[in-house]
């Protein structure tokens, strides 16, 4: 009897200490050594894969900063192959001088999905040298008419911006499309007669050169941009502008000289 009672008894038990088994085996959370550490150590993993990621500051709402600029093509094409004559012999040649490098301002402000307003100011300073060599007259003279003319210009660019994620490479790559207008704030023309020997002898003739102070122009570019840890911005771009006008040209003297329609920009701008 005694023997029939113990027997189901011992069944019980030996199933009871498997299903406990069972259940320590399969709970996350157990009390265990393995199983109270667990956590523990994700924990730890996760606190030193995020303290070792590099930090990024965002691109603020709206900044400011400084523009250097510069064109690989010159703003004023100039024939100085001296294969310009008239019916008198008279030879017309004519360089172009500075204006490639450029500097200004620039403001940024950020609007709504991804796109802003990009406006800009940047000065340059150029001109040209124009020559017209008078062949020796019955005396045996010669001489020479110089017209110098430089001019200040001041770009203002006005586009608009878009940085959002749809369509981009990258969340550091923008892309720009405006205008801009070109302002000639100041101008300077002297003519000069020289002799043979670069001895000013006189006022030269004028070569009847067209100048236009505002002129406008097409703007589309593209560009990154990034914020360090110190806060600086610093944002490099690459320009294309078409102007629709000629700020200087010369239609007495037919391809003497005149204004680069096209102009390739490349611009570094650091900001805060």
């Amino acid at each position: 009897m005694k023997n029939s009672l113990n027997r189901p008894f011992g069944m019980i038990l030996a199933l009871s200490l498997a299903a406990g088994l069972c259940l320590a085996a399969d709970d996350p959370n157990g009390s265990g050594a393995n199983g109270g550490g667990a956590p523990k150590d994700n924990t730890v993993k996760q606190a030193v894969s995020s303290s070792v990621r590099p930090s990024e500051k965002p691109v603020p709402r709206i900044w400011i900063g400084l523009t250097g600029s510069y064109t690989p093509l010159k703003l004023i094409k100039a024939n100085n192959s001296g294969n310009i004559t008239d019916q008198n012999g008279d030879v017309y040649t004519a360089t172009s001088a500075q204006g490639q490098f450029g500097g200004g301002a620039i403001v940024n402000v950020r609007l709504i999905r991804g796109f802003g307003i990009s406006l800009g100011a940047i000065y340059r300073y150029t001109g040209y040298d124009a020559t017209e060599d008078v062949p020796a007259n019955s005396f045996g003279d010669t001489f020479e008419d110089i017209e110098r003319t430089r001019v200040k210009l001041i770009d203002f660019p006005v586009m608009v911006r878009y940085s959002g994620r749809k369509f981009n490479v990258s969340k550091h790559t923008f892309y720009e499309l405006g205008g801009v207008l070109r302002d000639g704030i100041s101008v300077k023309t002297g003519t000069y007669a020289v002799d043979a020997l670069y001895n000013e002898t006189g006022t030269g003739s004028t070569f009847g050169t067209n100048y236009k102070r505002k002129v406008y122009g097409a703007v589309a570019g593209a560009g990154l941009i990034a914020r360090d840890d110190f806060g600086i911005i610093v944002s490099p771009e690459v320009r294309y502008t078409r102007w629709m006008d000629d700020t200087f040209s010369s239609p007495i003297v037919s391809g003497l000289l005149n204004s680069n329609k096209n102009q390739l920009e490349i611009t570094v701008s650091f900001g805060f």
